[in-house]
Formats: structure tokens, C-alpha cells, sequence
């Protein structure tokens, strides 16, 4: 066996049996941490390439990969703190939405979640995610389970300015918070739709749980849902990003009687709208009816 091998089965086996905090630490020790990272770039191929996932909750699932750029996804470090949410809130034969399922990662932990009698819908509006993501779902046998919507959740349903970002796989809608300026150099239009047309208009079963990561997309995918929301009251995983995008959330989700809890154990609830980060990592719980 090769040194760029032996040292790929090194890392795979430390995933799997190191416990999450500790991994944890150790990407959070800078030194370290680079070091680690040069010498498995060094030892991974170059492009894509289908590998089994490690660790995490996809273990044993096999994705396309890059080994260069997407090191979480095959480590199963990707997000914890949302595959802990997933699997503390989700069970079997649930409906989940995906928006911005970008490769198919939470997808794939979806529908694991929900087994056969459960359904995923997975929302994608990049051309090159929505390749990989078909691909990832069918090395899995989950086409079935999930149903990709190539589409970018919005506020109505019409065509939409999309903005490309750098590596070309991640993207979000014109006029969007979060980060601005010149990372967005190329865009293209994408069919659009809320999800409150996406279920009231079109007919889709109603979710339980809702995955929202769209780069500052959601100050204008919440307002789309807001019926979906009052009525529905599915529970929702958020990354919000900026501030405009989490006060639209505290100010929307708070006024259709939810409860913003920080996405770690137990749920603790958030104090303010003040005590969120410029990125956040939210549930949303759903408490009184706002209609009585």
C-alpha cells in the first residue's frame, strides 16, 4: 500500500473513533489543524472521485467527492451540531425539506433519517450541484426517497437572478443578505418558488422539518413560507447569515408564535435578537397556535 493511501486509511480510521469534541478541537488548533489538512491534500487525488464516508452520520454511504475542498463530507465532520439536530428531531417516516441541498450531504442524512416511509424534498438551483446531487443520491439507492426540485426558495414563484460564487458550487438569489461585492462575478436565472406555493398551489405534502442554508437567501424564503409556518408549523434548522437575515427571522418566526433556540444540546433558547453571530446556527420550535 502506498504512503498517500496508508496515511487516507489513517485519516478514515481516526474519524471513525475519535469522539466529535475532540475532532472538534483539533480543527480548531490552527497549527495543527494545517498541518493536518496539507498533508492529506498532498495524499488525496486530484477531482472528483466516489469514496465511502467514514464517520458521521452518513458513515458507510459513498459520495462523489472532491478530497481536496470536501475533506467534512468524506470525515463526516461536516456541521455536528446539524447532524446532532437531525437526529435528536427527525424520525422515520417524516417529510423533510432540504433548501440548499447543494451535493446531497444532508439530503442523503434525511433521508437515512426517514427510511423508505418518509419523503425528502431537495431544493437546488446550481446546474453543477444538481449533477452531483442525482449522482450521490443514486450511489445511495435514495432517488426513491428524495426528490430533487431544481428550484431556489424565494418569496413567490418566478424566475430569479441566481449569483455564482467562486468555486461555482455555492450561490444564492439577488438581493439576498450576507455577503456582498465582487465573490459573485458570474449569474444566471433559476426557476423560483416559495414554499408556501410550493404546498398550497402545487400540491406537495406538508413538511415536519425544514433545512434552510441558502447564503442569505432565507430573508426572503421565511417571508415566502409564512402560511406554511402559521398553519403547517413544520420545525426548522437555520443558518442565518447577517444580520438583516436574523432579523427577519426573530421578527417573522417570533410573530407566528415560534420558539429560536441555538442549534447545540438541549436547545438552549436564544435571549435576543442581539446575542446572534453574523452566521447563526438556529432551530426554530414551534409553540402556540398564532391563530387563537
Amino acid at each position: 500500500m502506498s504512503f498517500s493511501r496508508s496515511l487516507l486509511s489513517l485519516a478514515s480510521w481516526a474519524a471513525r473513533i475519535l469522539p466529535v469534541s475532540l475532532k472538534q478541537r483539533l480543527y480548531q488548533a490552527r497549527p495543527l489543524a494545517d498541518l493536518i489538512r496539507r498533508s492529506l491534500n498532498r495524499a488525496a487525488p486530484q477531482g472528483l472521485t466516489v469514496v465511502e464516508v467514514a464517520a458521521g452520520g452518513l458513515a458507510g454511504f459513498r459520495m462523489q467527492l472532491d478530497l481536496q475542498s470536501e475533506k467534512d463530507y468524506w470525515l463526516g465532520t461536516y456541521e455536528p451540531e446539524l447532524q446532532a439536530a437531525l437526529e435528536a428531531l427527525l424520525e422515520p417516516g417524516m417529510i423533510a425539506y432540504d433548501v440548499g441541498a447543494n451535493i446531497g450531504y444532508i439530503s442523503l442524512l434525511l433521508a437515512r433519517r426517514v427510511g423508505d416511509g418518509g419523503r425528502v424534498f431537495a431544493f437546488e438551483a446550481l446546474p453543477a450541484n444538481l449533477e452531483r446531487l442525482r449522482l450521490n443520491l443514486d450511489l445511495n439507492g435514495k432517488l426513491g426517497v428524495v426528490e430533487i426540485i431544481p428550484a431556489a426558495v424565494a418569496d413567490a414563484e418566478r424566475p430569479l437572478q441566481f449569483l455564482v460564487g467562486p468555486s461555482n458550487g455555492m450561490g444564492k438569489v439577488e438581493g439576498s443578505a450576507g455577503r456582498q461585492g465582487d465573490i459573485y462575478g458570474e449569474s444566471l436565472i433559476v426557476p423560483g418558488v416559495s414554499l408556501d406555493a410550493f404546498v398550497y398551489q402545487q400540491g406537495h405534502p406538508l413538511p415536519h422539518l425544514v433545512k434552510m442554508d441558502i447564503e442569505g437567501g432565507e430573508t426572503l424564503a421565511l417571508p415566502g413560507m409564512k402560511r406554511l409556518l402559521m398553519e403547517a408549523r413544520p420545525i426548522l434548522l437555520l443558518e442565518l447569515h447577517g444580520p438583516q437575515s436574523a432579523q427577519v427571522a426573530w421578527e417573522l418566526l417570533t410573530e407566528v408564535g415560534y420558539r429560536l433556540c441555538q442549534m447545540r444540546p438541549n436547545f438552549p433558547p436564544v435571549a435576543s435578537l442581539k446575542t446572534l453571530d453574523w452566521k447563526a446556527y438556529l432551530v426554530g420550535l414551534p409553540t402556540h397556535d398564532p391563530q387563537h
